[in-house]
């Protein structure tokens, strides 16, 4: 029974299966074996038209900060559509920024003046009218925007000058004149720091905002919203002396320019990363020519790049949007091409070392395709898997990133075969050795040679691997990494920011802590909803009671810092004490407030009835001071909406887009996780028809996967060779990957290690799991994996594979058109 689940019997059809598979392999090497020329030429035919993209259209390369890593399936993407289509703005078109006004010693507040006013309405007035070149055309940020939302700031300003009229109270945070209440926390922070009383009036506040709303909603225009910003952003670096005042000023615009910046970076250091590969294989192989070492090289090298170049190309055809993350795609190819590479040479080596008769000479190549192809098809196949899995990731940079590393997993396959074999086959040439007999040595000098030899062997290094010593070694190893993951895990926080996305360098980290230290004051979130019949005194009573709850929330302010024009409707009503209740007198209300040009309301008429079609009012509260509590604590504002459906309310904060990331990041992981190991798991047993060898490879996925799937497809196909022990086949199977596979990790390190230096987190946090995960795999496939195989019991088939008919024809031999 165990001998059946361990190793099934080979059906006749699968036999035949498996016949069919080896013919065509032979097929493959021997047109790859005698036609090296015209397969590198067919390759550079198809590929040269291909990646002509390049030189037609320019690589245009999008960022988005906000909407990049979006959940597509969050509640915030409709929270943002429903806002943008308040302001007859795209969903991907609308953008808040700000700018903010602070003393020049950044120790003391600013003394709040008309004066001082005067001159930040003049920065105002700066960047509303700011010009700028793009492309040769001149650019006004005026054009760009939607509307002037800053009328707090300039009535209070206006008002500053008649406070001495009766009727004008400018107390903080909630002003009035002339019967109408408005809230100043919106632009003034800090106010009356060190005061015995921060109520009003305003003497000193820490910063002055001013915010703008935006409107970009091509790629062009956003170009043309960046051009601004920049120019705004690097005003303000200068800290203008004519001013009474310093300003920083954070947009989106200026974070994905810099966050492009840190890209650019990391393209330049993936050169450096090349450069490190390229003297660690010219290290390696020692045993080449000086010629044949460089055009393996080359091969090695050029495959992975050639493949991530032609799946750029083709996602540039199609029209697919290139973004950031991508630029890390070379990288990842680069690591899995040349550990492809190294375990192919490294078959090709051990198959010229074997004595062979001429005939097995020209099959080389038909048995190095048949020892290695399976393993790297497990590998590129589980990789294309977990990258395809990658693409159903709900924010759309993950989603393309993973996309165009999937595509090039692919084409990286079939160029290893189709680039680095011909090459290995024209190219492969060792440097000339001489053998120097010496008779005269003695025996006794032989035996001592040998016995001071220092050279390694796979033979001993598995003999000490499983012994008693060599086991328990490797089981604490084990033990103590799983318990230094679950502390990891466990101590993990869920959390995003912005500024982990741009280099650590830049002047926007300053302007980022400046916005995220006001934020902690001032929280405000929007509400579009419909409103009540002012008739229906249930109706009203029920829309005031939710209005209630989401005053009353933990940490906000309540009813005095809301902007709620539906109340200020009311409170105009019972003023005026006009007895009919309805919306006919909002017009009128409007333009004594001189805000009948500000978009807080969206109304019509009908007839002589004014109806409302939707109202944006504002709730403010006190920020959080992580990310992460702040998502929790959108969510939880989102559970009271659910209570009053009649009103098709809606929330709208501009992070929310970030919160629904750091909500959902974790359940989509787990999903992401389960469905990929699914895949891999079916993948190996598809290409392992075993149990034990997809079932070691499959849970070893749980813990790492680098090069477990070389290690077991090896292990599987040792089993059916009658090599007398566990200890034998485990040595075979070292013999046969141990060496690429450290090939390969080094090399991936090298190609790491330039990412270290690069000043962006998000990058940097990808080159450390990149590490970790290599070094992890080397530890699974080289110590770990091995002496869980070892417990396992050999157990020999009843029916084996079928034998490997080599083809009449020679499979490396030139032909005389090719020499």
């Amino acid at each position: 029974m165990m001998r059946s689940l361990l190793m099934p019997p080979y059906s006749s059809e699968m036999l035949l299966r498996l016949h069919h598979r080896q013919i065509q392999m032979n097929w493959i090497s021997y047109y790859l074996g005698n036609h090296p020329r015209r397969v590198l030429l067919a390759v550079f035919c198809v590929l040269i038209p291909l990646l002509s993209y390049f030189l037609i259209y320019p690589l245009e390369i999008e960022c988005d900060i906000r909407r990049g890593f979006a959940n597509k399936h969050g509640h915030a993407v409709e929270e943002l559509t429903k806002f943008s289509n308040f302001y007859n703005i795209s969903v991907g078109g609308l953008e808040i920024w700000g700018v903010l006004a602070r003393n020049k010693s950044t120790e003391d507040d600013l003394t709040i003046n008309l004066k001082l006013l005067n001159e930040i309405d003049q920065l105002h007035q700066f960047v509303w009218n700011y010009t700028t070149e793009y492309k040769g055309e001149t650019i006004r940020f005026k054009d760009l925007s939607s509307e002037d939302i800053n009328y707090v700031f300039n009535y209070y300003r206006k008002l500053l000058a008649i406070e001495w009229m009766p009727g004008v109270n400018l107390s903080y945070p909630l002003a009035s004149a002339f019967g109408h209440s408005f809230y100043l926390g919106s632009q003034f922070f800090g106010v009356n720091n060190g005061q015995e009383s921060k109520e009003g009036p305003i003497k000193t506040a820490k910063f002055v905002a001013l915010w703008y709303m935006s409107k970009a909603e091509t790629f062009e225009q956003k170009q043309k919203l960046q051009a601004v910003q920049l120019g705004i952003f690097k005003k303000s670096a200068e800290k203008p002396n004519n001013l009474l005042f310093d300003f920083e000023m954070f947009g989106d615009q200026v974070a994905n320019s810099e966050m492009l910046r840190g890209t650019l970076t990391t393209v330049k250091l993936f050169f450096i990363g090349g450069c490190l590969m390229v003297a660690f294989m010219a290290c390696t192989f020692t045993e080449l020519t000086i010629f044949s070492k460089i055009m393996l090289i080359i091969g090695a090298i050029g495959s992975p790049i050639a493949a991530t170049g032609a799946c750029f190309a083709i996602l540039g055809w199609i029209g697919h949007p290139f973004n950031s993350i991508m630029c890390i795609t070379p990288f990842l190819i680069l690591g899995i091409g040349v550990d492809d590479a190294f375990l192919l040479l490294n078959c090709w080596r051990r198959e010229e070392t074997k004595d062979k008769s001429a005939k097995e000479a020209q099959n080389q190549l038909a048995r190095v395709i048949r020892e290695i192809s399976p393993s790297m098809a497990i590998t590129s196949l589980t990789n294309t898997l977990a990258f395809g899995v990658g693409f159903l990731a709900p924010t759309p940079q993950m989603s393309s990133f993973c996309l165009g590393t999937a595509l090039a997993i692919v084409l990286d396959f079939l160029l290893e075969f189709l680039i680095f074999v011909p090459c290995m086959v024209l190219f492969y040439e060792k440097k000339p050795t001489t053998e120097i007999k010496d008779d005269k040595r003695s025996e006794a000098e032989n035996k001592l040679d040998l016995k001071t030899s220092p050279k390694f062997s796979w033979r001993n290094f598995t003999s000490w691997l499983l012994s008693v010593p060599g086991r328990g070694l490797v089981i604490c190893l084990y033990l103590a990494i799983f318990t230094a993951t679950y502390l990891g895990v466990a101590r993990m926080e869920t959390t995003f920011d912005p500024s982990k996305t741009f280099p650590s360098d830049s002047k926007l980290v300053d302007s980022l802590a400046s916005f995220t230290s006001i934020q902690e004051e001032y929280s405000p979130i929007n509400f579009l909803s419909n409103v009540p019949d002012l008739q229906n005194e249930t109706d009203v009573a029920i829309f005031d009671e939710m209005i209630r709850r989401l005053e009353t929330r933990e940490g906000c302010y309540g009813n005095l810092a809301s902007h709620n024009m539906y109340r200020d409707y009311k409170e105009y009503l019972n003023y005026t004490k006009i007895e009919e209740k309805n919306y006919n007198q909002l017009e009128n209300f409007l333009k004594t407030r001189g805000m009948a040009d500000v978009g807080t309301i969206k109304w019509h008429k009908e007839g002589n009835e004014t109806v409302i079609d939707l109202i944006n009012f504002v709730v403010v509260c006190q920020g959080r001071p992580s990310w992460s509590e702040r998502a929790v604590y959108v969510e939880k504002t989102r559970q009271i909406l659910v209570d009053f459906p009649q009103y098709n309310i809606t929330l709208f904060d501009y992070d929310g887009t970030i919160y629904d990331l750091i909500i959902t990041v974790k359940g989509e992981l787990v999903k992401s996780l389960a469905i990929t190991f699914t895949c891999m798991t079916i993948a190996c047993f598809v290409i392992m028809p075993s149990f034990v060898a997809p079932t070691i490879a499959s849970v070893a996925t749980v813990s790492i996967s680098f090069c477990n799937a070389h290690v077991c497809y090896h292990y599987y196909c040792a089993r059916h060779q009658d090599l007398g022990s566990k200890q034998e086949v485990i040595t075979r199977v070292l013999q046969a990957v141990g060496r690429p596979v450290i090939e390969a990790s080094l090399t991936t390190l090298l190609c790491m290690a330039p990412l270290f230096v690069v000043p962006v987190y998000m990058i940097q946090s990808f080159a450390k799991t990149v590490t970790l995960v290599t070094t992890f795999g080397l530890l699974h496939g080289l110590f770990f994996l091995p002496v869980v195989l070892y417990f396992i019991p050999l157990n020999t088939p009843k029916h084996s594979l079928p034998t490997f008919t080599p083809s009449t024809q020679p499979l490396v031999a030139m032909t005389d058109d090719e020499k």
